[in-house]
């Protein structure tokens, strides 16, 4: 467990992209009986409690009525939503995952809260040797000055954030591994 002296969570679902490689709007695409925003909520709000949908995108009729925050107007993409968030709720650490994440479970929304350290300007868990996951991962409010930076300067990716000394990139265990894949650009799993 995280120690107590760090900020609450609250959980972001990033729900504005165009899905343009997809076809079709992801946060509305079912599967096995929920959508893949209702599924990736799910679990957002297992370890979170509150989830906040990050974007205009479209959300099935479960979660219309959960709040919403605009995207950054200078940022683009996922960087947009989080800005968005951060700047929003500065006193409040971010569990940010997209709704093209439909395998992520509670467990390793819990696995990602218990890497949590005073300190850290996020938890980004490890994909490979030189890539982090940049969702669904924890952004501290001391995120948001390097965050800001990174969308002044140009460079939307997440990428750089793993490289930093005070960014925790833990490698997940086997048994949540899987919750870490999107699809974004492969073909919609069969439902």
């Amino acid at each position: 467990m995280p120690p107590s002296s760090l900020p609450p969570l609250v959980a972001g679902l990033l729900v504005g992209g165009a899905s343009r490689r997809f076809g079709r709007p992801k946060a509305l695409e079912p599967w096995r009986g929920l959508a893949f925003a209702e599924r990736v909520a799910a679990a957002l709000e297992a370890v979170a409690g509150e989830v906040v949908l990050l974007g205009s995108g479209p959300v099935p009729a479960s979660l219309a009525g959960r709040a919403r925050l605009a995207d950054a107007p200078q940022a683009a993409g996922p960087l947009a939503g989080l800005l968005g968030a951060l700047r929003a709720r500065r006193d409040r650490a971010w569990l940010v995952a997209a709704c093209d994440q439909p395998l992520l479970t509670a467990s390793a929304c819990r696995w990602l809260a218990g890497e949590r350290v005073a300190g850290r300007l996020a938890v980004l868990p490890r994909a490979a040797a030189d890539r982090v996951h940049p969702f669904p991962a924890i952004y501290e409010p001391e995120a948001l000055p390097w965050l800001e930076a990174m969308a002044t300067g140009g460079d939307q990716s997440l990428q750089p954030l793993g490289r930093r000394p005070d960014v925790a990139t833990p490698e997940p265990p086997p048994e949540v591994a899987a919750a870490f894949d999107d699809f974004d650009e492969a073909p919609a799993p069969r439902r």
